[in-house]
């Protein structure tokens, strides 16, 4: 793993929570000052971190003239283009620009442009070996890799929640008092035709926990799910699902994450990254995996593997009770 020398006047860009993250992190760990933070978007998590974020207000050529950055660090995404646009125009103006990556998916498509084009940073960060190799398996230059780990990662493992489960709870309206706290998060995977690719997305796995809900009355008893919704989700799709069902309630988008990781019971999802943060603090982890697939977290064995068959068994053994 190389270690970073970030260093002058640094222009980082983010949209998604899976370059935000890591970049807000990495400014405290690494101890930078001569920097300049903005995004296309607000997430209530910026309150966890002492830099600013500034909303993006002006063109991205007019912020990279006006602060006249020595390097731009950008994250990635596959909804927002900021980021590839600040990386094009530090090509153009011969500024260094580099790009971390969160995940293990998708990485050649985080550097195409809406008419096709490929426009790459001069420097690629990754999180591990295998990431680095499925980038040059997708066609990436396998020397602007470089393998620097997850900064968020890191800054986790010291964290700490500054409330209490009451007040936590109080916080999302939520008036639960003995039932166990499933923190259910999945991954959007209706935007990219999840049902077609994978077998199965998000609204197709609540509909059958719905059904378990109905069909197991201990699981009844004993559990809610709170659903932690992607900001890229289409609300309207699960709202549709579990409108007026007391099994399920959809936490607000300016929730504190962390806090919901800490005080639930266990963490659900797919294969996002929100289970390796919660595995991170040393949370219960299920994966709710419908359909057997290709599965881009596998080699990091978090939590358990569970479909509509088998989640009964964990959810009543006795030690998550």
């Amino acid at each position: 793993m190389q270690q970073l020398n970030l260093k002058g006047k640094i222009l980082f860009v983010f949209s998604d929570p899976g370059g935000a993250k890591p970049i807000l992190s990495l400014i405290e760990n690494e101890k930078l000052h001569e920097t300049l933070v903005v995004s296309d978007r607000e997430y209530p998590f910026y309150k966890d971190f002492k830099s600013q974020v500034k909303i993006l207000e002006n063109e991205p050529e007019d912020i990279i003239n006006s602060y006249k950055p020595n390097l731009i660090y950008t994250g990635t995404s596959y909804r927002s283009e900021i980021e590839k646009q600040f990386i094009q125009i530090a090509n153009q103006k011969g500024i260094t620009s580099i790009s971390f990556i969160d995940h293990w998916t998708s990485m050649r498509n985080r550097f195409e442009l809406p008419e096709g084009k490929l426009i790459f940073p001069s420097q690629i960060d990754v999180i591990d070996e295998r990431a680095k190799q499925i980038a040059i398996n997708e066609g990436i230059d396998k020397e602007k890799i470089v393998i620097t780990g997850n900064p968020y990662h890191t800054w986790l493992k010291n964290w700490k929640p500054t409330i209490s489960k009451e007040q936590f709870l109080q916080s999302i309206h939520s008036t639960i008092s003995k039932k166990k706290i499933a923190l259910f998060a999945p991954d959007p995977l209706s935007n990219v035709n999840g049902l077609k690719d994978f077998g199965f997305d998000e609204v197709s796995a609540i509909k059958e926990l719905k059904e378990l809900f109905k069909s197991q009355s201990q699981i009844n008893d004993k559990w809610i799910f709170f659903i932690k919704t992607h900001p890229n989700q289409d609300l309207s799709k699960l709202d549709a699902e579990i409108k007026d069902d007391t099994n399920f309630y959809t936490l607000p988008s300016d929730v504190d994450v962390n806090s919901c990781i800490y005080y639930s019971d266990l963490v659900m999802g797919f294969f996002s990254s929100f289970l390796i943060e919660a595995d991170i603090m040393k949370k219960k982890v299920l994966r709710y995996l419908p359909k057997q697939i290709n599965d881009p977290i596998r080699e990091l064995n978090i939590g358990q593997i569970v479909n509509k068959d088998t989640i009964t068994n964990y959810l009543m053994k006795a030690k998550w009770n």
